[in-house]
């Protein structure tokens, strides 16, 4: 018995101290919150690939007791450097210098994140953005002030890669492209996130069934893409609905019964959980309430007419 418990506790140990991949030369910018503890810290190290097992991190912290000294910071970390290195790169601090902090909400479109960066970054192209519309993943950032816009997209589309990594493991390119329209669309039409799966379940039943989706969201982003590849500002808050409904495109969903051409915003992880696993239901109508942001369903189209003069009409 002896035995096999040392034979588990070198091979543990071994774990521990060894690299996950030696070979890799390129280091990942890594960014610890105020406040993060070791196991969230360790589950982020996980998903991004630096470490070879979150519990093995959790527990050398523990073993060294360094779990409650990480400092807030920016890091450059390795899948090259072991556990107990990256254990004392955070314990003592080792940050990059901070440069410039700016943190991009979940449902932006690339209009409003040019916007957001545009107040430290200049020259920024909104067509550039839009080129990558649905994948520049909302998320605080840390970028040094002479990055370019190419630069920012880049760093907002890998980090994409690395936080949906575990929510769509095993599906197609397709499926994951329809999802992140359908996520687009539920962040700018859903206020509360619970209420999004239901949502999705409404769109993809509309789609088979053949109807309409009606999304006023869709038709404000395909008005304002026309004024955005001709390099002007457009806030899609700003669009006369009444008019442009009327005017078919591709993103007109009063005219044409099948999703936009494109993401029309820049869904987080959960808007995108909800379009992988939408909920089923009677519904085939909501509405957005203006009191509460709450999310009205109704199960049929006088139903639905009733509730809006009660949610939306009614002073």
């Amino acid at each position: 018995m002896p035995t096999i418990l040392l034979s588990v506790f070198f091979a543990v140990a071994g774990l521990v101290f060894l690299p996950l991949d030696r070979s890799a030369d390129k280091p990942l910018e890594f960014v610890v919150q105020k406040g993060d503890g070791s196991a969230k810290v360790a589950r982020l190290l996980d998903e991004q690939g630096l470490v070879r097992n979150r519990y093995l991190f959790i527990g050398y912290t523990l073993l060294v007791g360094k779990e409650k000294d990480f400092k807030a910071g920016r890091y450059l970390i390795s899948s090259a450097m072991s556990i107990p290195k990256i254990v004392e790169i955070f314990s003592e601090g080792r940050a990059e210098p901070e440069g410039i902090k700016v943190t991009i909400p979940e449902g932006l479109n690339s209009g409003e994140i040019v916007a957001v960066l545009g107040k430290n970054f200049k020259g920024l192209k909104i067509s550039d953005f839009q080129k990558n519309e649905g994948y520049l993943f909302p998320d605080t950032y840390w970028f040094d002030d002479e990055e370019n816009g190419e630069e920012i997209i880049k760093k907002m589309a890998d980090n994409f890669n690395i936080k949906t990594k575990e929510l769509v493991p095993k599906i197609s390119v397709s499926k994951l492209y329809e999802a992140v329209v359908v996520a687009s669309m539920l962040e700018k039409e859903v206020r509360k996130p619970e209420d999004m799966a239901l949502v999705a379940g409404i769109i993809y039943k509309r789609l088979e069934l053949g109807m309409l989706l009606q999304i006023d969201a869709t038709v404000a982003y395909g008005v304002c893409l026309l004024k955005w590849l001709n390099q002007k500002a457009c806030d899609v808050s700003q669009v006369n609905l009444i008019e442009n409904i009327k005017i078919d495109s591709q993103y007109n969903t009063y005219t044409r019964k099948e999703l936009p051409s494109g993401p029309i915003s820049n869904p987080g992880l959960k808007a995108l959980s909800a379009a992988l696993n939408p909920v089923a239901s009677d519904y085939l109508y909501y509405l957005t309430a203006k009191e509460d942001g709450r999310t009205i369903f109704s199960k049929t189209a006088e139903e639905h007419a009733r509730n809006r003069v009660k949610y939306l009409l009614k002073n």
